[in-house]
């Protein structure tokens, strides 16, 4: 388990995401992970309704890079933030992961 975790720590490759929850309807996240689905999972056990979708998921050689770069972008365009969490529409979200290169 611990070599896996260190893995995690040392990978660049992974993906960025878009979660969504229909609780916060004015609201995305964007994160990054290894494995978006994965990530997925982790937040389904947070929420007893077990209501997040997975938006989109982006590959990237360099996922801190790519998720920093999308909240730079976020940042710009979304009314209100609180840490990866933003206040724009889905489709914004989703042009703004499509765009990074």
């Amino acid at each position: 388990a611990f070599e896996s975790l260190d893995n995690y720590k040392t990978a660049k490759q992974g993906q960025v995401y878009i979660l969504y929850s229909p609780a916060y309807p004015s609201w995305v996240k964007i994160g990054m992970a290894v494995d978006a689905e994965d990530r997925l999972k982790q937040f389904q056990t947070g929420s007893p309704y077990r209501d997040y979708i997975l938006i989109k998921a982006y590959d990237t050689d360099d996922r801190r890079k790519a998720e920093t770069e999308a909240h730079k972008r976020a940042r710009l365009i979304s009314e209100e933030h609180k840490g990866e969490w933003f206040k724009i529409n889905k489709e914004s979200a989703i042009n703004i992961i499509s765009s990074l290169n």
